[in-house]
């Protein structure tokens, strides 16, 4: 069985310090897996500097935002390459929980709007493949790093219409995807 942990990112005054050495613990102790929770009208860490800061003392444990909201990354080609960075680093441990997110503020505070969320996710995913299988954009070539795992990082997507079943079951065919029901 593996058991994970949540990273504190999301607790109000938490420390740099403190952060990193419950990083540490967590996998000295056996966890399987740090999670972070996402939310941008908050005051927490952003989930993959969070993550990035738990990699740089960790080597086993596997890092998880549960759940990114990926609208709010609306550079979908930066955000590619900030996931694939991260799991480079970190030697190909990074699994990335991605939904929607159900509260307006946080799509307010980034001026972008709440609507049609689900299908700008539709378009972030496939183009992200693209970029992870290393297509090439124009004489530079492939945005990098390439990620550890073929086709990037492992995908867990968050949701609970029938539009986020219908994602998953879509992408669920192409591999690599996981499904995380919210209640």
């Amino acid at each position: 069985m593996d058991i994970g942990i949540g990273l504190p990112n999301t607790v109000p005054g938490t420390e740099g310090r403190r952060l990193i050495d419950w990083a540490r613990n967590a996998e000295e102790a056996g966890f399987s897996t740090l999670g972070t929770i996402g939310r941008l009208v908050y005051p927490n860490y952003e989930e993959l500097v969070a993550l990035s800061a738990a990699a740089a003392v960790t080597s086993r444990i596997r890092l998880t935002t549960s759940v990114l909201l990926a609208p709010l990354y609306s550079n979908t080609a930066l955000f590619a390459k900030q996931a694939a960075s991260l799991d480079r680093l970190s030697g190909g441990r990074l699994v990335l929980g991605l939904g929607l997110g159900g509260r307006d503020d946080d799509f307010t505070g980034s001026a972008l709007p709440a609507g049609g969320k689900g299908r700008g996710l539709d378009q972030q995913l496939t183009e992200r493949r693209r970029i992870w299988s290393g297509e090439r954009y124009g004489y530079a070539g492939a945005m990098g790093p390439e990620p550890v795992q073929r086709g990037g990082p492992e995908l867990i997507l968050g949701g609970s219409t029938e539009a986020s079943f219908r994602r998953v079951a879509l992408l669920g065919e192409q591999g690599g995807v996981g499904v995380q029901r919210r209640q």
